[in-house]
């Protein structure tokens, strides 16, 4: 998930969509947006099995908007949707899996859980930290990292854009104890 335009590109909030797009690129399948879509998708084949990698355009807070469509031409269900996202709660870089849930509070969530009707979805965070001192919430996550930030938020969409493609050859359960494993061992 993110936002579209150049306006948001290098922000906090768009760490899925760098994700997403360094996933399709290792992939070799480039995003395109079709006529009148309220989405960019990349279709193609990534070791032997169909893929399907999809930005919404109808910004952050209405990512759900698009689940009927994706339905309707990709036969998306909860169990082959992956969402990768930013999250508040999780140190600037780190990487974390996880299956079902709420929203906690983040709104393009929301929007998913609320069109697809269901929260049980796999979710794959990408951490950006907390504002300080009680920062501007709106503003920290529509800004753009901080030359120190950086290094790690971009280690941390890498390791996202790897998770979504482990995911295409294992289970669910094996790619997050790997990654979950991985964050945790990092941060010893």
């Amino acid at each position: 998930m993110g936002n579209p335009g150049t306006k948001y590109q290098n922000t906090r909030h768009n760490v899925g969509f760098l994700a997403v797009e360094k996933a399709a690129g290792r992939a070799d399948i480039a995003l395109k947006k079709g006529f009148g879509k309220k989405f960019r998708a990349a279709e193609g084949r990534c070791r032997d099995r169909k893929v399907v990698f999809v930005e919404p355009l109808t910004y952050m807070n209405n990512s759900g908007h698009i689940i009927y469509p994706l339905k309707k031409k990709y036969q998306l269900t909860r169990e082959n949707l992956v969402v990768v996202c930013d999250n508040l709660d999780l140190a600037p870089g780190e990487c974390r899996i996880k299956s079902g849930g709420g929203s906690a509070g983040h709104n393009g969530l929301a929007s998913i859980i609320q069109y697809l009707g269901s929260n049980d979805f796999l979710r794959i965070y990408i951490g950006i930290g907390r504002p300080p001192y009680r920062g501007d919430v709106v503003a920290h996550v529509l800004g753009v990292p901080s030359d120190s930030e950086k290094k790690e938020i971009e280690d941390g969409i890498d390791r996202a854009a790897e998770a979504v493609l482990q995911l295409i050859d294992h289970t669910p359960q094996k790619v997050m104890n790997e990654f979950n494993r991985r964050n945790h061992s990092e941060s010893d």
